[in-house]
């Protein structure tokens, strides 16, 4: 008999990250990249270490409801990813 696999929805996945943060608990995502701008994917990327910030309000962007702001705890560099997009938290796969 096999295990099933656990998987969880983006938005699950999220209420998750937002509890790590507010814990001071850092997490690893994968998720797959995407540049709006220029239109393009470098593939897959993992962040290991990481942890939420907060990100642009309705009247900063009109992506603030797909945007998520996290920082690289060892070197605070912020990032941001497409919630959408994302396909890994630690070691749970995320599925929509």
């Amino acid at each position: 008999m096999t295990e099933k696999e656990i998987t969880i929805t983006p938005i699950k996945a999220l209420e998750i990250m937002r509890e790590l943060s507010r814990q001071c608990i850092p997490f690893s995502v994968k998720y797959l990249s995407h540049n709006e701008t220029e239109k393009k994917s470098e593939g897959f990327k993992t962040e290991n270490d990481i942890s939420l910030e907060k990100g642009y309000r309705r009247n900063q962007s009109k992506k603030h409801d797909v945007l998520v702001s996290f920082s690289r705890i060892r070197s605070g560099e912020r990032r941001q990813f497409y919630y959408p997009l994302l396909i890994q938290l630690n070691d749970i796969k995320v599925r929509p």
